[in-house]
């Protein structure tokens, strides 16, 4: 049998130029500046393997979805070029512990900073301008026998019953129904939620990986502080959120704190009983109809908004009632046959200005689905599922996760100068002729 004779020697430049899987990597090592960390030990003691390989590596683990560490040393294996393009020596191949004891082990607070480095870049570039900042949060399941749907025994009830090797999870539910307007059928998990800021491009700026009992709009005014203090952004910000962030509290730091806007939908739970306002925040007049915002002023410290009939304000209101106003409100047909208004005091009240009813708003907020893209993007599109146990280590695998992403928009953006294809990870670095065979 004729045997198959390789090459001692191979030239690793030319393999990147031919191949765009490894041309893709090479794109996203270069975007990593691992300059400030030490790579292996300097002090007393083994040496040890390679830190900066180690953490080039997990960046691999997350963009290829590679579900567990053993499953990351197979692929490696399969890939020597990949491997030596990662740091690792030839024949010296770290086994599961090490890669373990490096998410054990580094300070999350590290991998951020290279996280905010590389932003920083994108931002300096105009890439990203800082002008729109989106917020939401992503599950994120404990590696227990308890988040298994088939199991019969799952604990889904008592939250003091922690699951033995992730006791840093807590409960919190994954999924619900709608039925005749109440929520049903509950489906529970134990775990965590990574939160994340991105900007109106789909670049994660701040991050923070948390147990499940911490509220949405909570973590986020850390995160929103973080924000400020790393990258420094101008007054007249809009924030951008949906409805788990909608607490009077948070408004009054955006708006009154922040001087920015803050555009998230009223929470029906928030709403007051009984039921004065409108599902966009407006009062409701004498006919129970939502009211249409017309304008706001000050009188010296007094803030007030303006409201009008709804069906003399809004011509698509007006369709619905042929007869005009249900209940004949005088204002409606005496004099200028104005229509009824009603006026909201909002001195000290933030959320009671957003202007919710306004096409403005409308098309603003509907840059929220920029984030669940990115979530869509992150990995598994529901929820993620991590198999690590300690705090530390699900923290650092996430704040990698994200790092990645922003790795590929500078690397598309700036390496490449292809802006458009900051969000493109799986082609960004494809060459145009491969583009025209598979187009």
């Amino acid at each position: 049998m004729q045997q198959i004779r390789l090459p001692l020697f191979y030239d690793l430049q030319a393999i990147i130029r031919q191949s765009d899987f490894h041309r893709k990597y090479d794109l996203i090592f270069q975007s990593l500046d691992l300059s400030g960390i030490h790579d292996t030990n300097g002090g007393v003691g083994r040496t040890g393997f390679s830190r900066h390989a180690m953490l080039r590596a997990f960046i691999v683990k997350h963009l290829e979805q590679i579900k567990s560490v053993p499953r990351l040393i197979e692929f490696l294996d399969a890939h020597p070029v990949l491997t030596e393009m990662c740091g690792f020596d030839m024949g010296n191949f770290p086994d599961a512990s090490q890669f373990y004891k490096f998410l054990t082990s580094t300070n999350t607070s590290v991998i951020e900073k290279l996280h905010h480095s590389v932003n920083q870049k994108l931002i300096d570039q105009d890439i990203v301008p800082l002008s729109h900042f989106i917020m939401d949060s992503k599950p994120v399941m404990a590696a227990t026998r308890d988040n298994n749907f088939k199991n019969p025994h799952r604990n889904v009830r008592d939250k003091d019953k922690k699951p033995e090797r992730s006791l840093s999870a807590s409960l919190s539910y994954y999924s619900y129904q709608e039925i005749n307007g109440q929520k049903d059928n509950f489906i529970f998990f134990w775990g965590y939620r990574t939160h994340v800021i991105v900007s109106k491009e789909g670049v994660p700026l701040v991050s923070a990986t948390l147990p499940n009992n911490f509220t949405d709009a909570k973590v986020a005014r850390k995160l929103i502080k973080k924000l400020k203090r790393v990258y420094r952004f101008k007054k007249g910000s809009f924030f951008i959120g949906d409805a788990a962030y909608d607490e009077r509290d948070f408004y009054n730091f955006i708006v009154n704190q922040l001087k920015c806007q803050a555009f998230i939908p009223i929470n029906p739970r928030n709403r007051q009983e009984p039921k004065t306002f409108g599902d966009h925040g407006c009062p409701l007049c004498n006919a129970n109809i939502e009211m249409t915002s017309c304008g706001s002023w000050t009188e010296g410290l007094r803030s007030r908004l303006k409201f009008r009939c709804p069906i003399k304000a809004s011509v698509k209101v007006a369709e619905k009632y042929p007869d005009g106003c249900p209940v004949q409100h005088p204002s409606s047909f005496e004099g200028k046959a104005y229509g009824c208004t009603k006026y909201l005091d909002i001195t000290d009240d933030a959320r009671s200005s957003v202007p919710r009813d306004t096409a403005f708003f409308e098309r603003t907020f509907n840059l929220r689905t920029e984030v669940e893209r990115y979530f869509s993007r992150l990995g598994d599109r529901e929820a993620e599922q991590t198999t690590h146990y300690k705090m530390r280590a699900i923290r650092n695998r996430m704040t990698i996760a994200h790092l990645s992403m922003s790795l590929i928009a500078h690397a598309a953006a700036i390496l490449l100068n292809q802006p458009e294809k900051i969000r493109c990870f799986r082609t960004f670095a494809v060459s145009d002729t491969l583009l025209a065979k598979t187009g």
